[in-house]
């Protein structure tokens, strides 16, 4: 019976360890990020992660694209304006939730349905629906220009106090990189636009960053970490 409690017992801190792991846990306490800042033991990690499509073919020697469809949406004023309208105003004061994964899986069929035109049409492919001009059969085997797309976009609660943000790109064959906003990443053949864009209004903070894949090599995950303090006695809530 006591060796049954012990493999029990070993059961749930494994399970545990597993939930705290970066990779795979949408919040975390800051401290359990790899390099974790200053002062990490009174912060939050929000960590929100979108899976691309490897590219077909190469790209030229121009930066990639993301398309004229793409490129006219406002990520995060339709994912603010959706979260307002449908959730309860005080289950959001203090969401941090990784949203691209949580429409990844369907999770929030009731922020979604909100969400129509191109950019309904983007979230219900996974960002993996286009149609490059060098994909046409009538073209010869040239490189396009058009990169794979997609927003990494994450929930921060109202009140919290954003002390710092990371981008990282991740391989299955060549793991985690770091990458450097509106550069390369140095995993190669990715990047993130420009630095996280925040929308905010009076329920809901929403910070937004583009992450682009041209790699033929294999699909790459962009991930965008988020570190934030809390307001005394506020934990943060990852689900609706």
């Amino acid at each position: 019976m006591r060796n049954l409690m012990w493999v029990f017992a070993s059961v749930i801190v494994i399970g545990i360890c597993a939930a705290a792991s970066p990779a795979r846990a949408a919040v975390v306490r800051a401290c359990n990020v790899e390099n974790p800042p200053a002062n990490c033991e009174k912060m939050w990690a929000v960590i929100a992660h979108v899976m691309l499509p490897k590219q077909p073919i190469p790209l030229g020697t121009p930066p990639p694209r993301c398309g004229s469809k793409f490129d006219s949406i406002n990520w995060g004023m339709i994912v603010a304006d959706s979260f307002k309208v449908e959730a309860d105003p005080g289950k959001l004061e203090n969401l941090a939730m990784d949203v691209s994964d949580a429409f990844k899986n369907k999770a929030v069929p009731q922020i979604t349905r909100h969400i129509r035109g191109d950019a309904g049409t983007f979230i219900e492919s996974n960002f993996s629906v286009r149609t490059p001009k060098a994909w046409s059969t009538n073209r010869s085997p040239e490189a396009d220009d058009l990169a794979w797309c997609a927003p990494v976009i994450a929930t921060v609660p109202v009140n919290a106090t954003v002390r710092g943000f990371r981008f990282r790109a991740w391989d299955e064959e060549l793991g985690e990189m770091g990458c450097a906003a509106g550069q390369e990443c140095s995993i190669g053949h990715s990047r993130f636009l420009c630095g996280p864009s925040q929308t905010q209004n009076d329920e809901i903070t929403v910070y937004t960053a583009i992450f682009q894949n041209w790699s033929t090599g294999g699909p790459r995950e962009g991930r965008l970490i988020i570190f934030f303090e809390m307001p005394p006695g506020n934990v943060p809530q990852q689900h609706l």
